[in-house]
């Protein structure tokens, strides 16, 4: 790390901005032909966009630098959102940098506060849900260990900086409605789409038309269960008509950045609406049988086999049985 990069990093914290690493790629890696100094593994993702994909540390991250600006798809956590950040001023020189937020899990805004002084976006609905979450980022913040990572020398600051942490330091400042907005970001436009309740209540899908380059949020878990929030407006129905509607966005050569799990093409969305179908499916058979909630919970199907995240099973099917059965 170059002492300007320290002095650059050390400066986002101590104006309370700045939530781990491996990667699962299908696309070539950037660091032959990266600038030097980045902390985090970028995938090249197309010209002038790069992507960080790892299931071990939250949400898939997707930055587009054109003409002199950038765009940052998701923040990760408190400590990781330091280093895109810093990354970000490598890859895109003095760029000026905006922020969009997919939806409002902390795992994708935990490291908002480190945008805390540029333009940022989110869907009306994420608002309140992120103001929220202010102890969760706190506490992500003071338990931040980067130790035996090219992260160990931020965690420090960010462990300091935490405790001053503010609700609209993570809060996005320009709300986007239900009928989306368009972003330009130099010569590039995205496209941001919601398609109402599905994952969550604010979910937003990025699609950039010139590089034929989406990124859904968590709409898409690629090889995974997806997972249910309770508490985040999720609808089972919904999720799927959500899906259709990005589908119809794509073509056969569409490069698609879940929200969790590895980069695909459409396919990876026909597979999640297949999940939730199947799953629906299967959860009404069994209540029509009048299994209860607990015994579903411990069942699983064909559909389900081969798939990581195993631990959030349960919790999907017991979901879905509460949306159809009204409980």
């Amino acid at each position: 790390m170059t002492m300007d990069r320290r002095d650059f990093l050390g400066g986002m914290v101590a104006a309370g901005g700045l939530l781990a690493l491996g990667s699962d790629r299908l696309f070539a890696a950037v660091a032959p032909g990266a600038p030097a100094g980045t902390l985090l593994n970028w995938d090249d993702a197309g010209t002038g966009a790069y992507a960080m994909v790892d299931r071990s540390t939250g949400g898939n991250t997707l930055v587009l630098i054109s003409d002199g600006h950038a765009l940052v798809i998701d923040t990760k956590s408190p400590l990781h959102g330091a280093a895109i950040r810093g990354d970000t001023e490598v890859l895109g020189g003095s760029a000026s940098v905006t922020l969009l937020n997919t939806h409002h899990h902390g795992d994708h805004t935990g490291g908002n506060a480190s945008f805390a002084d540029v333009p940022s976006y989110a869907h009306t609905n994420a608002k309140p849900r992120i103001e929220a979450q202010l102890e969760r980022y706190r506490r992500g913040g003071a338990s931040a260990d980067g130790s035996g990572t090219p992260l160990e020398n931020l965690a420090p600051m960010v462990r300091r900086a935490s405790s001053a942490w503010t609700a609209g330091l993570f809060t996005p400042e320009h709300l986007i409605g239900d009928e989306g907005t368009e972003l330009t970001i130099g010569k590039r436009r995205v496209e941001i789409s919601h398609f109402g309740a599905g994952h969550t209540d604010n979910d937003l899908v990025a699609m950039i038309p010139s590089l034929n380059l989406m990124h859904t949020g968590d709409l898409v878990f690629s090889g995974l269960h997806s997972f249910y929030d309770p508490n985040g407006g999720y609808s089972a129905r919904g999720w799927i008509e959500s899906l259709e509607q990005t589908l119809a966005l794509c073509d056969s050569e569409t490069v698609v950045i879940p929200g969790h799990g590895e980069v695909g093409d459409r396919s990876i969305i026909q597979a999640e609406i297949r999940y939730h179908s199947k799953l629906i499916e299967a959860v009404q058979a069994e209540i029509d049988k009048g299994t209860s909630k607990e015994n579903a919970q411990e069942m699983s199907w064909a559909f389900m086999e081969g798939l990581e995240f195993e631990s959030i099973r349960a919790r999907a099917i017991g979901a879905v049985y509460d949306e159809l059965s009204g409980g």
